[in-house]
């Protein structure tokens, strides 16, 4: 019998252990590795001119939206044989409630830029909505 209640108590403490690991809260740390996510599958898009899977990563119709635009009209009107679009460096990430603000230095075809940048969470999914050019 005393072997009975030990595996109960044994039970109810392991349940109580695994019910306070995260237990699905979003913690900060997770927050920035899905804005970096984001911001690294937004520049992994624009840099092999996957144009609608770059605008999946933004806002529809945002200033970050319409910029991709404006780089396929770059693109496009100076028929870059190579163009580069890269994202060395995030930093400064700033998440409070549904926004973020994010400092990325970005590498392209052409101008090398810290850009701040500002992403908004849409039905639990972070993305850009507009950004800054700074120097």
């Amino acid at each position: 019998m005393k072997k009975k209640y030990f595996f109960v108590i044994l039970f109810l403490i392991l349940a109580m252990f695994l019910s306070s690991c995260g237990g699905g809260v979003v913690t900060p740390d997770t927050e920035e590795a899905q804005v970096k996510g984001v911001i690294q599958n937004y520049a992994f898009a624009m840099n092999n001119q996957d144009w609608n899977k770059a605008k999946s990563y933004c806002v529809y119709n945002s200033s970050a939206y319409w910029m991709v635009e404006s780089y396929i009209n770059l693109v496009d009107y100076y028929g870059f044989e190579v163009f580069t679009f890269k994202v060395d460096k995030i930093r400064d990430i700033e998440v409070e409630g549904n926004y973020v603000q994010a400092d990325i230095h970005i590498v392209d075809s052409v101008l090398v830029r810290w850009e701040l940048t500002y992403l908004q969470k849409v039905g639990g999914i972070w993305k850009l909505y507009n950004s800054y050019a700074h120097f």
